[in-house]
């Protein structure tokens, strides 16, 4: 489906090109995220899935008559929709702008300039915040990254200090996409985590890794059992035969991930991973083995878990002091899941002993919907300058007196390092821009996706 652009965006900014002064030639606006959020830093990223989306769409008279018959059953009255500038832009082929953006994969302290967006036809600079909508839309999949980056940097010392931390990129899985609030949303947000990890079994992020960002197979997944497998066998000798199939049909090699909640998680491990049979069959196997109990309070029950494994396996102390469960058996938590459960659950493995390599989770709504919005990170886009027919240059600015934080920023800006920093100044300033352009009259710059995933990993 090919969306229309021209009513992508919030109504009211159909009418804003009778509302600037008539002698407007240029409008530079840029996007942030506002000191103030969540986190102090963001992981920026996405840009390019909006650019790869929508940017190389062109304007149609179907879409220009359906935009227009939108204006008139919204506003009773088409007088204010500009289908003379719109028709400019299906004759041109492309959006009459420049966008200029910070290399993706970048950790960018709230405040800074993360792009900005110029006209580069007079006729359009009215027109221009018609694009906002769209390109406002990057702040979900930088507030995924964002957050999946913080857990990874929180996990990183638990890792450090109990285990080892090779497993580190496998340790929290996407479990999300069936929550997400629809599928675009789903491969966006996921492929925001698989910025940071490659645990995943959101297939449709992994394919859209890869059409954006040229980097195949990214996320990663495992022979995983759900209740609908494990109580097709039943209960009783229902739940041998059920691993007894996992066992008998996938490799020898192949990580395994049962769940074992559909009837009493703790009697599944005592009488039937424990059972003489079973048992025997595991500690066989090369390839690991995690059990999922999907019930109840993760802390409590999958400490009761590596418990029940230690007396069934044994266990093993690490060259740092802590145990691990032997032949290669863990547990994987898929309930409850978020950043801070996330990392309380491994804190609290640790304070009892447990290495952190006995445990990866997996998270769904805690990972790509719970609690976050644009306001998570404060994101805003705003004018910033303006050009008129006369060779006048206008800096604009908000400056609200109530809310000296939503206070915007003044002229035509780069970002560049200094001191270490990263920081927004005039583009009159020295230092070399960090902003490059990612599009410009209809050309979308190529993206470098190996490039942005070792920014990333840069600042883990």
């Amino acid at each position: 489906m090919v969306e229309n652009l021209i009513i992508a965006t919030d109504a009211y900014k159909l009418t804003h090109h009778l509302q600037y002064p008539d002698d407007i030639t240029k409008l530079y606006s840029y996007g942030e995220a506002r000191v103030g959020g969540q986190f102090d830093q963001v992981s920026w990223f996405g840009l390019g899935m909006i650019l790869h989306d929508y940017f190389h769409t062109k304007i149609t008279d179907d879409m220009i008559d359906e935009a227009e018959k939108m204006s008139l059953q919204t506003f009773g009255t088409s007088a204010y929709f500009n289908r003379a500038v719109w028709e400019k832009v299906r004759d041109l082929g492309y959006f009459p702008v420049t966008i200029k953006a910070l290399p993706e994969g970048m950790t960018v302290p709230t405040g800074n300039a993360l792009f900005t967006i110029e006209t580069t036809a007079p006729w359009f600079a009215t027109t221009l915040n018609a694009l906002e909508v769209i390109l406002m839309h990057v702040w979900y999949p930088t507030t995924i990254a964002t957050n999946s980056m913080v857990i990874k940097k929180r996990l990183r010392p638990l890792f450090e200090q109990s285990g080892s931390v090779d497993g580190l990129f496998l340790a929290v899985n996407d479990f999300g996409l069936r929550g997400a609030t629809s599928l675009e949303s789903g491969k966006r947000g996921g492929a925001a985590h698989l910025l940071h990890f490659q645990g995943s079994d959101n297939l449709a992020a992994s394919q859209y890794f890869e059409n954006v960002y040229g980097i195949a197979g990214r996320a990663l997944s495992v022979w995983a059992t759900e209740h609908s497998v494990a109580t097709a066998y039943g209960d009783g000798q229902g739940e041998f035969d059920y691993v007894n199939a996992q066992l008998d049909r996938a490799p020898e090699d192949a990580v395994l991930s049962i769940v074992i909640d559909s009837y009493d998680a703790i009697n599944f491990v005592k009488n039937v991973i424990g059972s003489d049979s079973i048992k025997s069959r595991i500690m066989k196997r090369s390839g690991r083995i995690v059990l999922r109990p999907d019930s109840g309070d993760p802390e409590q029950i999958d400490l009761e878990v590596l418990r029940c494994l230690g007396d069934i396996f044994g266990t093993e102390t690490n060259d740092k002091g802590y145990r691990v469960i032997k032949h290669n058996v863990g547990i994987i938590q898929g309930d409850g899941m978020k950043a801070d459960t996330i990392v309380s659950l491994y804190e609290k493995l640790l304070a009892e002993g447990w290495s952190a390599d006995n445990l990866v989770v997996g998270s769904g709504g805690g990972l790509l919907q719970e609690g976050f919005t644009r306001d998570t990170e404060r994101f805003a886009i705003k004018a910033a300058y303006a050009e008129k027919s006369n060779g006048d240059h206008l800096n604009i600015q908000k400056m609200p007196k109530t809310d000296v934080s939503k206070a915007s920023k003044s002229g035509r800006l780069k970002v560049i390092q200094r001191e270490q920093k990263i920081i927004t100044v005039s583009q009159n300033e020295p230092g070399e821009d960090l902003l490059e352009v990612v599009y410009h009259n209809g050309i979308v710059s190529p993206i470098n996706g190996a490039d942005i995933l070792a920014r990333a990993n840069n600042h883990d």
